[in-house]
């Protein structure tokens, strides 16, 4: 009998285990005492911060979406794998614009202080010669130029020396005019307020001969770049004072406001940089979302959209189904053919499984289903959690066995028993009779 309740046992352990490893994704996502009302708490807090600050602003903190919907949109989505990777692409690519957002924010102060600074260069007497200056060389080279031009031999065999001679002034006062024109040109950049003007180029339109090896150490800095997040990188900060240390390096001995504007442009500079390296990281991403097939995503959504559209009458279900699919559309989900009928369904009801729930119970669903589709792909847990699954009877088996160990220990009892020794007879020879005769002293 005891051998049957034994196997009894083992087969129900076996049947448990098999059944916990077939449904181990519903098992192993279930919800805990502990964890349920963990949940229940949050969605009430979330619910009463939602309706307080409803009382004081017309906008809604975020739209209750029906559960069915919620459910079958998840499960359309986890059908697609590539497009699982969307919301992580859209918190970078938020992350990225955040950080757009910090160098915009810089760049634009730094463009007041350097249009300030552009003022004086326009107002300042002692800083209009500056670029002035160039205006004058410039008129004067082209009088020149055209001066020597027409004082050009026409026949050159009849003076070649004084031919020569004038050829090269033509020449000459062409490179004059050509430099003014250059430095003309950079000066009207900045003056004029252009954007990406290279302070390199200005320098050298100034400077022709000047050595711009510092503005290229500056310029190599500003290309390495690549992952800045925050304005105040310490790169940055090191980059700041190496532009310093270019500025007193070039600008020794020049005008001071040459020394300022320089500094300024190299700054500016700075900023244009980390926001291209911004920019194309941004651009890398919405090339990654293009690849996961977030623009089929998109006319999924469009299709789905109309098609529940076309299912409800009134304006006022129309701006509900709109307000749905608005929230959704923030969540990057894959939306199935067959939801317009749960569209149908859940809007003139608010009971079952067309309970409006919140971001926090969406989140909840998501991770279940997520880690649904981890347990399914993981063989290893699924046999552990079938093993947990045939805990109980494991350890009514044990008590079982334990209490039958007891209970044969105390039957055989502590000790072997002694066996009772048989009394010795003595025969005595003679026609006496036999006597038993016991063993005394003496």
């Amino acid at each position: 009998m005891m051998i049957l309740i034994r196997g009894f046992l083992w087969f129900l352990a076996g049947v448990m285990t098999l059944q916990g490893f077939l449904h181990a994704d519903e098992y192993g996502t279930a919800t805990s005492m502990l964890g349920g009302v963990s949940l229940t708490m949050a969605v009430m807090k979330e619910s009463f911060g939602a309706t307080t600050r409803s009382l004081f602003s017309s906008t809604p903190v975020f739209v209750p979406l029906p559960r069915a919907i919620v459910q079958a949109a998840l499960k359309e989505t986890a059908m697609h794998p590539g497009i699982q990777v969307v919301p992580k692409l859209q918190q970078t690519l938020r992350l990225h614009q955040r950080t757009w957002d910090l160098f915009r924010e810089e760049e634009v102060s730094w463009m007041l202080r350097h249009a300030d600074l552009v003022g004086g260069v326009l107002s300042d007497p002692d800083a209009r010669y500056l670029w002035t200056a160039w205006d004058q060389t410039l008129n004067y080279s082209q009088a020149a130029l055209n001066a020597s031009r027409a004082v050009v031999c026409s026949i050159r065999a009849m003076d070649p020396t004084l031919c020569d001679a004038k050829t090269a002034d033509v020449t000459k006062f062409e490179t004059k005019v050509r430099q003014a024109q250059k430095a003309v040109d950079r000066w009207a950049e900045i003056l004029y307020l252009h954007r990406g003007v290279s302070t390199k180029a200005w320098w050298l339109a100034i400077f022709p001969s000047a050595n711009t090896s510092r503005i290229n150490q500056v310029a190599t800095a500003v290309s390495r770049l690549h992952d800045i997040q925050i304005p105040t990188d310490v790169r940055l900060m090191n980059l700041t004072i190496l532009i310093n240390e270019t500025t007193a390096w070039l600008a020794k001995g020049k005008s001071p406001w040459l020394s300022r504007l320089l500094d300024s442009l190299m700054i500016g500079e700075v900023w244009a940089g980390c926001l291209e390296h911004v920019r194309l990281r941004e651009g890398r991403v919405r090339d990654l979302m293009m690849l996961a097939g977030i623009q089929d995503m998109y006319n999924a959504h469009e299709r789905v959209l109309n098609a529940s559209l076309r299912v409800v009458s009134s304006e006022t279900e129309r701006r509900l189904v709109q307000d749905w699919f608005g929230e959704m559309s923030g969540y990057a989900w894959w939306l199935s053919d067959d939801l317009p009928s749960l569209v149908r369904r859940c809007v003139g009801q608010e009971a079952g499984d067309c309970t409006r729930i919140g971001p926090t119970e969406i989140v909840t669903l998501s991770a279940k289903i997520a880690e649904r589709e981890r347990i399914i792909g993981n063989w290893t847990r699924r046999i552990y959690i079938g093993m947990w699954n045939a805990m109980p009877i494991i350890a009514i088996l044990f008590v079982l066995e334990l209490m039958l160990l007891c209970v044969d220990r105390r039957t055989s009892g502590p000790y072997p028993q002694m066996q009772m020794q048989q009394p010795i007879v003595l025969k005595l020879e003679g026609p006496s009779p036999s006597i038993p005769l016991s063993l005394t002293n003496g």
